[in-house]
Parts: C-alpha cells; structure tokens; sequence
C-alpha cells in the first residue's frame, strides 16, 4: 500500500460548477486544452462524486493507506486535476449532474492521457460499459456496492497501472529522441547544405508557431527538422545549385522533388511519427492540394506551416529579399495559407536593424547594406544582396583583402536564429 497517507474532502458549497461552463465536458471546448503527461512519481488518488455518503465511505476506508482527494462535483476535479501533476488515478462515479462519469473521464483521458481512469456505477447496463470503455478507455469499473478489500485492490491496481503506462511513454520518448538525433546527425554529416536548410526551416517554424500560438508545434518543428532528411538520396551537384540561387533544369527539380517522399518512407517507420512522415511527403503541396489532402484542420495548418516555412527559405536562397518573397507567395492564394504567409511576414519582415560587422561575423540570410569592395575599390557584391552560404564563404576566402566595416541589415529572423537551439524542448505528441 502506499505510505504516505493523505486524505482532503471538498464538499459542495452550490457554486463550484459555475467555474467551468455548464456544458464544457459535453462540448468540444475542451479539444483546445493542451496535452499534458503526469509524471511517473505521482502518486495521487482524485475520487469525484456528488453523494456525500460515498465519499464518507472511501474516507473511512482508505484514509490510512492512500494520499487521496475527494470532490463533489467535475468542476471541482478538474481545477484540483490543472493545479497540480500529482495525480496517478481519478475515479468518477457514473451519474452525476451538469456531466456523466463518461464524458468526465473522456476529457481526461484527452487532457491528460497517462492518468489511469476508474468509473464507479451501480448499473449492470452492458451499453454503459460499453461507451465507458470505448470513449473514457477506463481501466476499471468499481460495481457498487463494493468491500474495503475491493476497493483497495482496485486503488492499488490503479496506481500501478499509471506507474506502468508512464514508463512506457517515457521509453518511448527516449527512443523517439534519440531516433530524431540519429537522423538528425546523419544529414549534417552527410548533406551539411541539406540539413543548413532543415535547421532554417526549424527556426522559421518556431516563429510562425509562436505567433499563431500553435500549441501542438512539436510536430511541426520536428517536421521542419527533418524535411530534408530524404536529400541524402540527391546528387551533391542538385544541393550545391540549389544553395548557390541557381535555377534548376527540369530533370534535375523532378530529381530534388523526389526527396520529400523518400524522406516520408524513411520517417514513418519510426513508432509515433506518422502524422510527422505525411507533413514530410507533403512539403512541396500546393495549400488547394492540402485541404484535400489533410485529414483535420490541425494537419492542415501544420502543413501550411511548413510548406510555406520551406518556399521562404527557397526564394531567399536565390537572392530574393524577404520583403519580396512575401509578396511573391501573397499573390498566390491556391498555393499558400494567407493567415500562414501573414504571420511569415510578420516574424521576418518585423524589427529591423543595421549593424557593421567584418567578412567573419557575416551569416547565411542576412542583407548587405553597403557594396562590398576590396582594399583596391573594386566591387565584389552589390548592397541589397542576400547573404547565402556559397556567398559567405566566397567572401570568407578572401576576408583578408576585404574593406572593413560591412553594414547589414538584421531582421527579426537574424536575431532569433542565433537565439533558437537546434532541438524543440515540447514533449513529442502521443
């Protein structure tokens, strides 16, 4: 039995439902909530049920054994459930007014998956069980009226089986961690121009991501980061033209294109990354292929997101400004988002400002300011260029001939690429 006895019961004081609208648990409302995962320590027990003589009874029966809480009602549960990550096991009894047991496990269960749910019913109804099982997935059903001995089984099962399932996930999140790295390190090592493009496309994913307030943007940074891990099938000659701005024979884009579905097979053998593999597959979708394509609006901006995140940086690569690769994909709505292209545009297109730097302290993106010109005068690179990397080390090579200071513009982009780690730090989803 668990030692560390604790037991708190919050009776009814006819006011505690107006906290959470009436029919919130009934509703789709709580489809917006972010996933959360209770931790593998927890320990905690939450029974929720409006009869004050069951709760009477768990108080009396398992005070001594268990660090359990009790409430009257689901509002109440579900305040106590998004304080605090310490609880393992929430039991709900079936019938209880403004929300059933079922609806109440079941956006539990969406909110906060690693909790084990038991339902308490005095019902025999095989339909109820049913609709427990298919919708709340409930780990039991406590029949009443039940014994001590039964109730404590049921309990300590409860808690084990939370135990269980969150070590599972956090396996399985090691191992999807470091699948991602393997892939990850594999690209650098093997395309280093390919993964320049990933780890661009992860940053301007993240930005787009915060200003949408994307809550699930894991996936699509994830997504971003290895987008272009099929291009270790490309020839490093297609790789090289790409990064140096040139334009591409047919045969040699038809090559390229190839990549994003190749890199899908590769990903979704990985357990847990399908909807990543298919945002992969997907990167070079018109927005029109995408509605069709996409089975939920989550999908869909998901891979407007990235789509759009990856043509930015294509169109910058090939010298052209930021402020007219936005235009550029404005004025094609059948292939865009305009909500994602606006949101884009506000990340790199916002504050802008000028700094003098020599050839060393250049970096990929950022915009000349002034001509560069050698020791001589001569002109090697008109202002208004776009720094890209076949640019930079050109320049690079001959830093000791050219005339310091170079003056740059940084946007919203330079600063935060500098800022942004090259790993996401969310859980990954599922």
């Amino acid at each position: 039995m668990i030692a560390k006895p604790s037991l708190t019961c919050f009776q009814s004081d006819n006011q505690s439902d107006a906290v959470i609208p009436q029919h919130f648990f009934a509703s789709e409302a709580y489809a917006a909530c972010k996933t959360e995962y209770v931790p593998m320590t927890a320990n905690k027990i939450l029974l929720v049920d409006d009869q004050p003589r069951t709760l009477e009874v768990f108080r009396l029966s398992v005070e001594n054994d268990f660090d359990i809480e009790l409430v009257d009602s689901a509002a109440k549960a579900w305040q106590l459930l998004n304080s605090t990550s310490d609880f393992a096991v929430v039991i709900s009894d079936m019938h209880m007014p403004v929300v059933d047991g079922v609806q109440f496990l079941t956006t539990v269960r969406n909110r906060f998956p690693t909790i084990t749910r038991i339902i308490m019913t005095a019902d025999s109804d095989q339909e109820i069980a049913a609709k427990a099982v298919n919708d709340g997935q409930v780990f039991r059903f406590l029949q009443k009226p039940f014994s001590t001995a039964e109730l404590r089984n049921v309990l300590q099962s409860g808690l084990e089986h939370h135990a269980l399932v969150a070590s599972e996930k956090n396996l399985l999140e090691e191992t999807l961690r470091g699948s991602i790295n393997l892939l990850v390190d594999l690209l650098a090592d093997v395309k280093p121009l390919a993964f320049g493009r990933s780890r661009r496309a992860k940053k301007l994913v993240s930005m787009v991501c915060r200003k949408l307030e994307i809550e699930h943007s894991w996936e699509i940074k994830v997504s971003a980061m290895l987008s272009q891990i099929g291009c270790i099938s490309v020839p490093d000659r297609i790789l090289e033209a790409i990064h140096s701005g040139e334009t591409l024979k047919a045969v040699d884009q038809m090559e390229f294109n190839q990549h994003a579905k190749f890199g899908e097979s590769l990903i979704e053998k990985i357990p847990q990354m399908k909807s990543i593999s298919r945002l992969v597959g997907w990167q070079h979708k018109r927005f029109d292929e995408l509605r069709v394509f996409a089975s939920s609006e989550r999908e869909l901006i998901s891979a407007s997101i990235l789509a759009a995140c990856l043509e930015f940086d294509r169109l910058v690569q090939m010298n052209t400004t930021a402020e007219d690769a936005i235009d550029e994909m404005r004025q094609d709505r059948k292939r865009f988002d305009i909500k994602v292209v606006d949101a884009l545009a506000t990340v790199v297109l916002g504050t802008k400002t000028t700094a003098q730097l020599t050839a060393w302290d250049l970096r990929v993106g950022m915009t000349l300011d002034s001509d560069v010109i050698d020791t001589r005068g001569s002109l090697l690179v008109p202002r208004g260029q776009v720094i890209t990397e076949i640019m930079l080390k050109r320049l690079q090579c001959r830093a000791a001939s050219i005339k310091d200071p170079i003056k740059v513009v940084l946007s919203t982009v330079d600063s935060m690429m500098e800022s942004e780690t090259d790993m996401p730090t969310e859980q990954p989803v599922g």
